[in-house]
């Protein structure tokens, strides 16, 4: 699953990535994400969440590109990533990221870690 929500109130977009996605959910997520940027001033914050993610292999790299390029586009001001337990989405995500938006990510173990990052 693919979720996509603006948070008004904090200018910050989330994206929760849960599940096996799949390009077709990569595809109404752009939709979600453009919806949501509409909502909210640039830059933005992004709060991505994969505590639930259990593989990325049918999200296909070009789906995360055209995501990370309208991400880009629009602003970003800071981004945290949410990972639990989950050693291995993270490291799989974070690859994916640097390597199609030559972006990194600061690394929250909880949703609570990550208010702190955004709070620095």
């Amino acid at each position: 699953m693919v979720r996509i929500s603006p948070d008004v109130g904090r200018n910050r977009i989330i994206i929760t990535l849960s599940g096996a996605p799949s390009s077709a959910q990569a595809l109404a997520s752009e939709r979600e994400l453009r919806d949501a940027l509409s909502r909210l001033r640039a830059p933005v914050d992004v709060l991505s969440d994969i505590r639930e993610l259990e593989t990325m292999e049918a999200f296909l790299p070009e789906d995360f590109r055209r995501l990370g390029e309208i991400l880009r586009a629009f602003g970003v001001r800071k981004t945290v990533r949410v990972v639990g337990k989950r050693a291995q989405a993270a490291v799989q995500m974070e690859r994916l990221s640097r390597r199609l938006t030559s972006h990194t990510a600061h690394l929250a173990f909880s949703l609570d870690e990550a208010e702190q990052v955004f709070g620095k």
